[in-house]
């Protein structure tokens, strides 16, 4: 029996076996964590138009002036207006994109043209920002690409 200090760390075994089954576990996670991803974009993208709605509503209270938010089919980008010139366009997350074009305007006094944004991600999953004429925001998810919610 030995009696002095023993080394202390790893054996080679153990370090590879450890490598082994962290391997297996993200060959099971990955598939899973690429699933996730569209949707995510997705969600980042509603709440990033759904705040920039609000943002401009308040805005054109303040400033006492007409904003728009004006967005194109197809397109990943959207606009932000100060009396129909364009101010701005920013970009929406990748593999978002608009499915319907139109313009969401507000009034100084808080009202709206009462719109929706359209959004789909690349695994044809979608949801609408719903502003209503009173100027209330919303998010919703419609049972299928082509309804209203």
């Amino acid at each position: 029996m030995q009696t002095g200090p023993r080394d202390n760390g790893f054996s080679m075994i153990e370090l590879i076996v450890a490598l082994v089954v962290m391997g297996i576990l993200t060959a099971i996670a990955l598939p899973n964590w690429s699933r996730l991803l569209p949707a995510y974009a997705l969600n980042n993208s509603v709440r990033q138009i759904q705040s920039e709605l609000h943002s401009i509503k308040m805005r054109a209270a303040a400033e006492n002036v007409g904003f728009q938010l004006a967005y194109l089919q197809g397109a990943n980008d959207y606009s932000i207006q100060r009396d129909s010139k364009a101010l701005v366009t920013k970009p929406i997350a990748e593999g978002t994109s608009i499915t319907k074009d139109g313009t969401i305007s507000f009034s100084p006094r808080g009202t709206a043209s009462g719109n929706r944004v359209r959004l789909r991600n690349s695994a044809g999953v979608c949801k609408q920002v719903v502003v209503s004429p009173t100027g209330r925001v919303r998010i919703c998810s419609p049972n299928s690409c082509a309804e209203d919610c």
